[in-house]
């Protein structure tokens, strides 16, 4: 994630390099994206790089001590749906970026954000697979 949070930073200090130009979050809303998307994008706040966020909160929840006073339930079932949506939309996002394919209105990216995106959310998916798997392990209840 630290490629990805390092590009997020740089974009939200000013950084231009491998986005498109342009107004961002008047795009959005012409897209039809909810309020609070294009609000975010207004002040800075990237909804990618919040959602990352919340996945690596997750991630320290499944493997540290404190994750056990958390209903399993609670951390389990966002930690393998996350796990299920963000390892294949990292591997596509990569291979489309690769390819010189993008998804939807992408026009003006760098093939190069693509990579670093898809390879974040790759991780970040795996991580929650792995880790879901452990803390299953570990809060299993029965003797």
């Amino acid at each position: 994630m630290v490629p990805y949070a390092v590009m997020k930073t740089y974009w939200a200090l000013g950084g231009t390099a491998g986005r498109p130009a342009g107004d961002l979050a008047a795009q959005f809303a012409a897209n039809g994206a909810p309020a609070v998307v294009v609000w975010m994008e207004r002040h800075g706040l990237d909804f990618t790089a919040v959602g990352a966020l919340a996945g690596m909160m997750l991630l320290a929840a499944l493997v540290t001590s404190w994750g056990t006073k958390v209903p399993r339930s609670a951390l389990l079932v966002p930690g393998w749906v996350g796990a299920a949506m963000l390892t294949p939309y990292g591997l596509g996002t990569i291979l489309a970026a690769s390819f010189g394919f993008t998804v939807g209105d992408a026009e003006g990216w760098s093939p190069w954000v693509g990579v670093v995106g898809g390879l974040a959310f790759t991780g970040l998916g795996a991580a929650l697979g792995v880790c879901s798997l452990a803390h299953q392990r570990r809060t299993r209840p029965g003797p």
